[in-house]
């Protein structure tokens, strides 16, 4: 996805957790949206789409492994600018 911006939090917390660039451009553009209904929305990669990104891309699950769980953080009416990203923690 081209032309993303990052607000300073979002620069911030994905140089703490390493998260890099084409990892947040591919979420956004094979995962699904859930709207927070406070003005944001979040993007992830759920099962089904986990599947096809692992077809499309057969080594993306060995290199980035954990990260896949990446949820993106957007405003709800601009889905170019990036809030902040985060791996959710799949524990429970």
């Amino acid at each position: 996805m081209v032309g993303l911006s990052y607000t300073h939090h979002a620069k911030v917390r994905c140089a703490q957790r390493g998260i890099d660039n084409w990892l947040i451009s591919m979420v956004l553009t094979y995962g699904r949206t859930q709207y927070d209904h406070h003005g944001g929305r979040r993007v992830f990669l759920g099962k089904p789409e986990k599947q096809r990104v692992a077809e499309e891309y057969p080594d993306l699950v060995r290199r980035y492994g954990r990260k896949l769980d990446l949820v993106v953080v957007t405003p709800a009416d601009c889905d170019r600018t990036v809030m902040t990203a985060y791996v959710r923690n799949r524990s429970r």
